[in-house]
């Protein structure tokens, strides 16, 4: 194998073991929350308005008790970081906010962040409500490059009572057509874990 590709291969491996630590720890984390609180669909107050301070109460009283952390971000730009992640493709309309935005960031001790989404979105009144899948958008390396989605920056959400990737229900052309260079990538931790924990030639790296 040539250089180049020794490095590439080195890479992915690399990714996949990061993606899988991080994976199991936030599981780990849910497991003893569980335990400590009662059902995770009960940690949800519909009641609360969504902004930084009551995500930011979800995070410090469900999730931080079980994390080693190091740093928390709450405004865009925190903990250094460009506030957006790329799609694999690069489009512009494909971007997704790590910090800001209501979301409440942390930083582990080896680096990794996770930005906690508690809340999703009425795309048709163009506003956020508390329900759907409470959510973590991973970063892998924290701000450093290269910030693209499927690459350093995975989706993980809670769904049916355990800690997975998302798109967990979809099938295999969806997996294939999201996690591509023409997707917005939000389905590629579900593609690697789907095949076997492993980044295969198909894959946009």
């Amino acid at each position: 194998m040539t250089m180049p590709s020794l490095i590439t291969n080195y890479q992915k491996k690399q990714t996949v073991a990061q993606l899988k630590k991080v994976y199991t720890t936030i599981s780990q984390a849910y497991i003893m929350s569980e335990n400590a609180n009662g059902p995770s669909e009960d940690w949800i107050d519909s009641s609360q308005t969504i902004n930084t301070e009551s995500v930011k109460q979800y995070v410090q009283t469900y999730w931080l008790p079980y994390f080693k952390s190091v740093q928390e971000c709450s405004k865009y730009g925190d903990c250094s970081y460009d506030t957006k992640a790329k799609a694999p493709g690069g489009k512009e309309d494909q971007t997704l906010n790590i910090t800001g935005n209501n979301r409440y960031t942390i930083i582990l001790t080896d680096g990794t962040m996770i930005a906690f989404v508690p809340f999703s979105w009425d795309a048709d009144e163009e506003k956020q409500y508390w329900g759907g899948n409470q959510k973590f958008y991973i970063d892998l390396n924290g701000a450093k490059k290269p910030n693209i989605i499927g690459r350093d920056v995975f989706l993980l959400e809670i769904s049916d009572k355990r800690v997975t990737a998302s798109c967990s229900t979809s099938d295999e052309n969806t997996l294939n057509r999201n996690c591509s260079k023409t997707g917005n990538g939000q389905c590629c931790a579900m593609k690697i874990i789907r095949d076997g924990w492993e980044i295969k030639d198909d894959y946009p790296w």
